[in-house]
């Protein structure tokens, strides 16, 4: 599997993740936040079919997943007020 290949399929694994992780969280405006978040990412992994971006734009998005990730974290442990 080609290297550009194998990086759009983790960066949309992890982005479906978010996506599931932010499903079955309560919903609030922190929440429908991140969701759209995750849904432009995920349709920018999906436009590498069409398009060969920069390996620096690949790098943003991969950072920019990365960063959600850590940010759906951070609300998963909150308490719901």
């Amino acid at each position: 599997m080609p290297i550009s290949s194998r990086r759009r399929s983790v960066v949309k694994a992890s982005l479906d993740n978010i996506l599931f992780r932010l499903s079955a969280l309560p919903p609030r405006p922190e929440v429908d936040e991140l969701r759209a978040k995750a849904a432009d990412y995920r349709r920018e992994a999906d436009a590498w079919t069409s398009t060969s971006p920069a390996s620096e734009e690949k790098e943003r998005l991969m950072k920019r997943a990365l960063k959600l990730h850590a940010e759906v974290a951070k609300l998963e442990r909150q308490p719901v007020t």
